[in-house]
Order: C-alpha cells, then structure tokens, then sequence
C-alpha cells in the first residue's frame, strides 16, 4: 500500500472551512479561489479514500471520517507551527500580548499562562485584565494580538464564539436575601460600572417583570462587586465565573426573572499574527 503524505496547505484549508463554517469563508480568509479550495477537498478526500463531508440542507457537515481527520488535522497542524517556532529558535524581542475580561483573571488565566509557559518556554508574554469595552478597543488598535471577552455585539476582529455561560442572580453566603416578592421597597442592585454587558441585561430583566430596582452599590472592579455581594448589600447578576466562598447562587426557588446565557469569545488582533500568537490563541 502506498504511503500517504498529506499537505499541510490542505489541512490547513480543511480545518479553516470547518471552524469558519464555510469554505469560501476559508477561501477569503487564505487568499485563494473557491474554486482552489473545492480541488485541495476533493485532493484531500482522494488522500483518505473516504468522503470526509456530505450535504446537510444548503450546507456541508462532517462525516464520521470527517471528525476523525479534522482532530488529527488539528494536531499535525499545531505540531508543525510548533516545530517552526522551535527551530527558529532565537526568542523574540516582542511581547505576545493577550487580554482577558475580569471573569476569566482567576481559575482560566491560570490554565492559559500554564499551558503557554510549558509550549513557549522562555517566551515573554503580556498579560492584561480589561473589561470588555476596553479590550475591543485595544484589539482594534494593535495593542493586544488576542483576547478573551464576553460578546457584547460589537464587531470585532476575527472573533469566535467557544461557548456560552448562564447569567445568575447571585446573594451573599452569610447575610439574608436583602429583598422579597411584594415588597414596596426596591431591589438593591450591585452591579459594575456602565459600559457593562451584564448590567444591561439584569437592569432589562427587572424592568420587564415590573420589579423595582435602584443600585446600591456600583464597583469599577470585580473584586469590589463580589465584596459588596458578600457583605449582603444587595443583589448581583453575574456568571459563576470566580465566584468567591462568601457569595452564593440563587437556586430554583429565586423569584427573581430568568435571565440569558452570554456568548464567550476568543478575538485575534487580525491577520499576520506570529506563530507563537495564533498557538496562543489556539490555548485559550
């Protein structure tokens, strides 16, 4: 049987049209003709000796061959970058510069700086906590290669949603629920400053259901909000992202509205990013 040796320029389409959820997405995003990209598929299923997608409506869907050489795809991929920045080796001069919104500072940055340092000894990262607002803005102006943000809708460079987490209402630990149904007196909110997604929504959500708010307590930080939660002066709307000892999640019988799940993104800065700045990426 002969060997098969696979271009990484194909895999490298393939796994682009997948994750970009269309191949003339791909096309665009490499430079190349749809057309140049039909011909690397049909080169690719050829190599396999199997049909690695099949329609689905108007669409394309991966077929059972299809998920097992997408995952090895993705591995001979990272492999290869990897091995380019080793053998390049002298460090660089740059910074890779990464920002992440206050919910993520504690338990993922942790993991991320982890995963990096043990791929990319001795290479110098820059690390800043920004809320949402401020990261687009540095994403847009060249001052950070990649973040990892809510999506508050704002149209942001390369972005890509990794999944969604719930919004709670969250009380303290160790302090009564500082308001009840019916009550004449208006729920005390503690909430982040304005811009904030989260505000947003909880504010929405209390208007809509004819509650009664006023905020009691408006942090610049998070750690000033969890604080403020903990002391039991007031009610917080916040992911169980970081979420302290002293504070807790109101369950089931919560009487308070429902509210949304947020969007998680991971944004490049834009084209041309280094090796070492898409494997980051590719961490987070």
């Amino acid at each position: 049987m002969a060997r098969v040796t696979f271009d990484l320029d194909v895999l490298r389409s393939f796994v682009a049209g997948i994750e970009l959820g269309s191949f003339s997405k791909a096309a665009d995003a490499q430079g190349r003709s749809a057309s140049a990209i039909s011909t690397q598929m049909h080169k690719l299923e050829e190599q396999v000796g199997a049909l690695l997608l099949k329609k689905a409506g108007r669409g394309l869907v991966l077929t059972d061959a299809g998920e097992t050489m997408l995952a090895y795809a993705r591995r001979m991929l990272e492999l290869n970058d990897e091995a380019v920045s080793a053998v390049q080796g002298h460090r660089r001069e740059g910074w890779v510069r990464l920002a992440v919104g206050p919910d993520f500072g504690d338990g993922l940055l942790t993991d991320i700086l982890s995963r990096f340092a043990e791929r990319f000894p001795g290479e110098k990262i820059d690390t800043r906590i920004m809320r949402t607002s401020e990261l687009v803005e540095a994403l847009h102006s060249g001052k950070v290669d990649v973040g990892l943000a809510w999506d508050t809708g704002v149209i942001t460079k390369n972005h890509k949603v990794i999944g969604s987490v719930p919004l709670r209402w969250i009380a303290s630990a160790d302090h009564p629920v500082p308001w009840s149904p019916g009550s004449d007196a208006a729920l005390p909110l503690i909430s982040m400053e304005a811009p904030c997604l989260m505000r947003r929504w909880a504010t929405a959500a209390l208007d809509r259901a004819g509650i009664v708010w006023r905020h009691n307590f408006v942090s610049s930080s998070l750690t000033g909000l969890w604080a403020a939660t903990a002391a039991g002066m007031g009610i917080s709307a916040r992911t169980t992202l970081g979420l302290t000892g002293r504070v807790r999640v109101l369950g089931e019988d919560c009487t308070l509205p429902e509210l949304p799940s947020l969007d998680v993104i991971v944004c490049r800065r834009g084209q041309g990013l280094s090796t070492v700045a898409e494997a980051l990426a590719n961490i987070v």
